[in-house]
């Protein structure tokens, strides 16, 4: 078992949210911490890959209205295949 160095923050949320993290948490058998930990890993791919589309583009043209439909398409089954899995 490989032990994850953690840091420690103090962090502030709208009550609502707030209360809906919990739930979501509780819901899904992890901490509090856990589940914003998760969220916060998501965010970060989909901004990588965001960016890495935006280099793409720079260097290859932007992509055309089929690609980006393609693309949509694609994610929208890789999407859905990570909802089933988690149900």
């Amino acid at each position: 078992m490989s032990l994850m160095s953690v840091t420690k923050r103090s962090i502030s949320l709208d009550d609502d949210l707030a209360t809906q993290v919990e739930q979501a948490a509780k819901d899904d058998g992890v901490s509090f911490s856990a589940w914003l930990n998760e969220a916060a890993e998501r965010r970060l791919h989909l901004r990588q890959g965001l960016q890495g589309v935006q280099e793409w583009e720079a260097e290859a043209g932007a992509l055309t209205p089929e690609e980006r439909a393609a693309g949509e398409a694609l994610l929208d089954r890789l999407l859905q295949s990570v909802v089933e899995g988690a149900a």
